[in-house]
């Protein structure tokens, strides 16, 4: 029994490893492939073909829902254009019913997906497709000639059997055909001709290989002359083509829309002065009359007072139409010199990134001299306030990311201070922010419009003037906020004091020497006006005492001029990097399928492809 069931054994195993190695051959033998493909082309007087393909396609035991058709509709001419085949499909059947299919463009093919995509079948079924072909003839000085890839090069299957059938209109001159791979220049196995009638056959072709069928007709044939239908291909370069339709456009368009820009600016932007002589612009006229102010001021006199008692927060302000943070620290200082706190320097700045850090002590001086804090300009109050909502004792550092909403407050209070008083027609931020929006609105539609017209036509040239009109919007935004003639003549006289630490350093000391404390006085004006080294050399060699400085702050050393600028300095930095953190501050297809270079598999119009889905 047991040697009886070894030499079952001995004879089992090898059969059985001789089936496992048989498998996938005979798998291979049941694979998808087209028993018979077989195409009909008429060739109509015009030109125009009528095309009818019946391809016998088996899935075998393969479960699919039917088969896809790729018929090219573009393909290569040259370097510039493309040759366009329109294609109007006229019926799709299968198995003799008309059958279930979905349209498409895919890329350079129209897309026939036939069957049900709820069903699958499989064995072997026929599908008959016909269509009409126009642009496929070609026209040599000889002959009129039909190269057409009868069978295309992109089926995924094997082809059994191919033949093709052509009909013409008048008696073909003589035929020739290629089969096989693209490239291939080997001859069909049969072609051949009789009157009007042409017929080509191939057995046994791979997958993506076809039959390239030529003929030849009489010249004159097809009337009109036959002549390929020609798209330029849309490149780069062709969507931006510069030439002399083009150019104009473009610049004649940016320079109305840049110029349109300019003028908005001339007429919206400049300010307003009072009519009349360089006092009246200064100091206002009997009637009110206004005009457009120059482009160029008049030079001022200096003046050594502040005008009108401005404070230096509204003076940086007025004069670079932002509510900055050198506005706020200004407004700082001017509080602790006029009584209001007093500021501690508790550690100094130490390495590249590290800040200094300082300590605000609140006073009653100020409040006393005054009347109380609602006296103080509304920004002010509001500043001062948020400053000490913990107590009366608080350190820059630990206002650091909470105090931004409270900063926002203050810059639009010092903004409404503007108006209140009539130096401004609107909101400068505002003003600008408007302007902004207007100019990357445009800028945005401008490059939309360029992309949409560069992708379908040469003028792409022509809608980057929206862009450029939309980015000098954007320029121009930040000279569009307008001061009211009233605001025109606070700022001259308000650049006259200025010209007070620009120029009068040789003087000012002797002018003011009987006043003790014009430094720390005149000191937070000096960083709203960004000139504080300059206003601290004037007093070089001044006591801390003598400066007046050592009633509203504390360093560690004693402090003189030069030093209480550097101090000035570092507190701006402080105040900046503390208060200001999280502020929202292939070959021509026009050669002929007869001459050397011109014949081979794939060489004609048609092709395409398909498979099973």
């Amino acid at each position: 029994m047991r040697l009886a069931g070894l030499a079952g054994l001995i004879i089992v195993v090898p059969l059985a490893l001789a089936a496992a190695a048989s498998g996938p051959a005979h798998a291979q033998s049941r694979g998808e492939q087209i028993q018979d493909y077989a195409v009909s082309i008429i060739i109509a007087a015009d030109g125009s073909l009528e095309i009818t393909e019946r391809i016998s396609y088996d899935f075998s035991f393969n479960q699919r829902h039917g088969i896809f058709r790729d018929i090219p509709e573009r393909e290569h001419y040259d370097a510039t254009y493309d040759r366009r085949y329109p294609i109007t499909v006229r019926d799709v059947r299968a198995d003799g019913l008309t059958a279930q299919v979905d349209i498409s463009h895919e890329g350079s093919y129209l897309r026939l997906r036939i069957g049900d995509p709820d069903r699958t079948i499989d064995g072997l079924h026929t599908y008959t497709i016909r269509y009409l072909v126009e642009g496929g003839m070609r026209g040599f000085p000889e002959h009129d000639e039909l190269s057409w890839d009868a069978i295309g090069l992109n089926w995924e299957v094997p082809i059994e059997r191919a033949s093709v059938q052509v009909s013409a209109p008048a008696g073909i001159l003589y035929v020739t055909c290629f089969a096989g791979p693209a490239g291939s220049r080997m001859r069909c196995d049969e072609h051949g001709m009789a009157g009007a009638t042409a017929r080509f056959a191939q057995s046994g072709l791979a997958p993506l290989s076809g039959l390239t069928v030529v003929l030849a007709l009489p010249r004159g044939t097809i009337s009109p002359p036959p002549v390929p239908l020609l798209v330029e291909r849309h490149t780069l370069a062709r969507a931006f083509t510069a030439d002399s339709t083009t150019i104009p456009l473009a610049a004649g368009l940016t320079v109305l829309g840049v110029g349109g820009v300019l003028g908005l600016a001339w007429a919206r932007g400049r300010d307003r002065q009072f009519a009349g002589g360089v006092v009246d612009a200064a100091f206002g006229n009997a009637d009110g009359a206004e005009q457009r102010a120059p482009l160029r001021r008049d030079r001022v006199p200096v003046e050594y007072v502040p005008p009108d008692g401005i404070r230096p927060g509204e003076m940086g302000t007025l004069l670079d139409e932002r509510a900055d943070m050198a506005d706020v620290t200004a407004t700082i200082v001017d509080l602790a010199v006029r009584g209001w706190l007093e500021i501690e320097e508790v550690s100094a700045a130490s390495g590249k990134w590290r800040l200094g850090d300082y300590r605000l002590i609140k006073k009653s001086e100020g409040a006393a001299k005054s009347g109380g804090v609602e006296r103080l300009q509304s920004y002010e109050r509001r500043l001062y306030l948020a400053l000490f909502t913990r107590g009366g004792d608080v350190r820059l550092s630990e206002l650091k990311g909470s105090f931004a909403s409270d900063l926002t407050k203050v810059q639009e209070e010092l903004y409404r201070s503007m108006i209140a008083k009539r130096w401004y027609r609107a909101r400068p931020d505002r003003v600008r922010l408007g302007w902004r929006i207007a100019g990357g609105v445009l800028t945005v539609l401008g490059l939309v419009a360029t992309g949409v017209v560069a992708a379908t036509t040469k003028f792409g040239l022509v809608p980057i003037a929206l862009v450029l009109t939309g980015l000098a919007l954007l320029l121009a935004a930040t000279w569009m906020p307008a001061r009211t003639a009233r605001g025109r003549a606070i700022s001259s006289r308000v650049l006259g004091f200025r010209r007070l630490f620009d120029e009068g350093a040789e003087d000012l000391r002797a002018r003011f020497a009987e006043q003790q404390h014009i430094f720390s006085e005149y000191l937070p004006y000096a960083i709203a006006f960004g000139c504080v080294q300059k206003w601290a050399r004037v007093f070089e060699g001044l006591s801390a005492r003598e400066l007046g400085s050592e009633r509203w702050y504390r360093g560690r050393d004693t402090l003189s001029a030069g030093s209480m600028a550097y101090a000035m300095r570092d507190f701006d930095t402080a105040a900046g990097g503390n208060l200001g953190a999280g502020s929202p501050i292939s070959v021509s297809s026009s050669d002929s399928g007869f001459s050397s270079g011109g014949g081979f598999s794939g060489g004609g119009g048609g092709g395409g492809g398909g498979g099973s889905w």
